[in-house]
């Protein structure tokens, strides 16, 4: 994947720092006009970060299958989850205080490392967010189902699947303020419902009934069946908190969206990385605790709704699952806003097949519409590949993950090439900055992050992921050996590409335009 010898003049280095620039001045420092609506401030940045992480979307999502496979001490495996990912919100942050652009994983790295690794990793990324989004809708069917007493078949399930990325797609493809003005408002009703709810709960079984597991009962665990050895059974569990996890670097690709980002970006990812541990884990605990009848949750599929049915009312149950259900569908319009954003700025460097329609940027809404609409119908083509073959929704779920880290992995080697080089941006003062720790920092998280990608490829409960995701990864070195590797060779492609052709990148109406961009006064 080596990139074909660079012409004089072609250093992507990110430029040096400025202090007390605005954010456009710097992005044009890095070759880019301000197109997108940069309106995000710290609140939303923060909802971006909490609900795409969701912990209340994670633990719906992950808690049947974690405690079928390992029984109540899957609950620790959350555990094995926060170190890895506090790893690599630490090194997230670092750089999205030195490199503010929108497409994270593929300008980073491509910046830094050239645009052929660049493209990899990128599109491994994208790869992670569509596989996502796809999975939370399907989620979001099954809930829905079960809040309204519908006995769906797996069609019924996929369609209603469908239209819910549709409406998100909608969404998101008319205004960034719109989706994160929903996006707030479902961020409030999860902080506030979840919590109380989960509070309620743990007051009815410990309290009021007494009615709970003790909590000897999370030291003892089973298998799903003899022949699997209980630590295997117990590391396949983790899968649902690591998936729970993923996306907490999500704000750093709205950069571009983001007032003051440098300073506000790395601080959301932090402030709601801690804040959704710490609600997952109470959340895992309490509900573990309070199964009255667990051979239940084998034959349900929402464990959650059937928990707090046995513990309070089947109404009540109704109601919290309504409730969650704006806490997933917000995850899943955090998803389509991030993953785009992507998309968008592979487009905006050619890098991507049909980038020239990709790229655009509605001149009024100031929305990547056509990357979003595109997104949206990968989503919806992968849904209906579901109806072909019923194992193929299984997949979306690990490949997920398993795209994630080999985008952390990816990321993790390019900054430690970057670092020994002395390609890292010197910190402007007042922004987040690893300092000396970065190189041991990243050391420690390429050994964690390699072995948490050997497990969702090797471990037998996450078998065929790996053969799946190696076949997506080949069209992608196809694509790079047929027709990128000649763009980035001629200057067709690559970080350069916007600013030599301009013309070509810009919405309709903005060459040569004397109005005021967007304004990045504070909050």
């Amino acid at each position: 994947m080596s990139e074909p010898k660079k012409s004089p003049g072609t250093d992507l280095a990110p430029p040096v720092q400025h202090a007390g620039e605005d954010e456009d001045a710097r992005l044009e420092e890095f070759g880019y006009k301000q197109n997108l609506d940069r309106s995000v401030g710290r609140i939303a940045s923060f909802t971006i970060g909490f609900s795409t992480i969701s912990a209340t979307t994670a633990v719906f999502t992950g808690f049947g299958a974690g405690y079928l496979n390992a029984g109540p001490p899957f609950v620790w495996t959350l555990f094995l989850a926060i170190p890895v990912f506090l790893l690599w919100t630490l090194i997230a942050a670092d750089v999205a205080a030195k490199i503010p652009l929108a497409g994270y994983a593929y300008q980073w790295t491509s910046r830094l490392n050239g645009s052929s690794f660049g493209w990899f990793t990128g599109f491994a990324a994208l790869i992670g967010w569509v596989s996502g989004m796809t999975s939370l809708g399907y989620v979001f069917a099954g809930y829905l189902g079960s809040v309204f007493g519908w006995r769906l078949t797996q069609p019924q399930q996929i369609f209603i699947a469908i239209g819910t990325v549709i409406v998100c797609v909608i969404i998101n493809a008319y205004r960034v303020r719109l989706a994160t003005f929903i996006n707030n408002i479902g961020v409030g009703i999860e902080l506030v419902v979840t919590i109380v709810v989960t509070a309620v709960v743990a007051v009815v079984a410990f309290v009021i009934t007494g009615d709970a597991q003790p909590l000897s009962s999370l030291f003892v665990g089973h298998s799903p069946d003899e022949q699997t050895p209980y630590i295997l059974a117990w590391l396949a569990a983790s899968l649902g908190p690591f998936f729970g996890l993923v996306g907490v670097e999500a704000v750093a690709d709205v950069a571009e969206e983001t007032k003051r980002a440098r300073r506000v970006i790395p601080r959301t990812m932090l402030y709601a990385f801690a804040t959704s541990c710490v609600i997952e884990f109470f959340m895992y605990l309490v509900y573990v605790l309070a199964i009255k009848n667990p051979a239940a949750l084998a034959n349900t599929s929402a464990p959650i709704e059937e928990i707090i049915t046995q513990q309070v009312d089947p109404v009540f149950s109704r109601v919290v699952v309504a409730a969650a259900l704006t806490n997933i569908l917000v995850c899943l319009l955090s998803n389509v806003l991030v993953g785009t954003r992507l998309l968008y700025s592979l487009s905006r460097d050619n890098m991507m097949p049909f980038s020239r329609v990709l790229r655009h940027v509605s001149p009024e809404r100031k929305t990547p519409s056509t990357a979003v609409l595109t997104l949206g119908a990968v989503s919806v083509l992968m849904l209906l590949s579901a109806l072909i073959s019923q194992q193929a929704f299984n997949y979306f779920l690990g490949i997920a993950t398993l795209a994630f880290f080999t985008t952390y992995v990816l990321q993790t080697i390019g900054l430690l090439v970057a670092t020994a080089r002395r390609r890292i941006p010197q910190a402007e003062p007042g922004t987040f900055d690893l300092g000396r720790a970065r190189t041991p920092l990243l050391v420690i998280s390429l050994v964690v992050f390699l072995i948490v990608e050997a497990a969702l490829i090797f471990l037998p409960a996450f078998a065929g992921n790996g053969f799946v995701f190696a076949g997506v990864v080949a069209l992608a070195a196809l694509w790079w050996l047929l027709v990128l590797r000649r763009r980035l060779a001629v200057g067709q492609a690559g970080p350069r590409f916007a600013q030599d052709h301009p013309d070509e990148v810009q919405p309709v109406g903005t060459i040569g335009s004397t109005e005021p961009r967007v304004g990045t006064g504070s909050d």
